[in-house]
């Protein structure tokens, strides 16, 4: 069985996080949206966007579900490439730019980069 470090965990974790925004964008919900949708709230989704706290596996199938993303194919590790694409088609969808979101995907990039640094 291969052993995944704590570098390769944390890069999925954001790629999934990710993955979920920018379906979640394109399909023009908000977080709150989505809660609803699962029988959750916003601060679940934006739990698992984030990728803070664990989150609960039948939280992010359900998640999945809504978005219709392949569950499995999330827990596939893309390349840097690919994520930091998703991270700038999130910036392109997102209705209001503010600042601090503007940050906050900066400081997703800059991890972004830096665990692909130790894979």
């Amino acid at each position: 069985m291969q052993e995944y470090n704590n570098e390769e965990i944390d890069a999925l974790g954001i790629q999934i996080g990710c993955i979920v925004k920018v379906e979640r964008l394109r399909k023009k919900l908000s977080q709150g949206d989505l809660g609803l949708l699962i029988g959750s709230n916003n601060t679940t989704i934006g739990r698992i966007e984030r990728y803070e706290n664990s989150t609960s596996w039948k939280n992010l199938f359900k998640v999945s579900q809504a978005l219709a993303i392949d569950f499995n194919s999330l827990f596939i590790l893309k390349s840097l490439d690919f994520i930091l694409s998703t991270i700038n088609e999130c910036i392109s969808l997102e209705d209001k730019l503010t600042i601090e979101k503007a940050r906050y995907y900066q400081d997703l990039e800059k991890e972004a980069k830096k665990l692909f640094k130790f894979l």
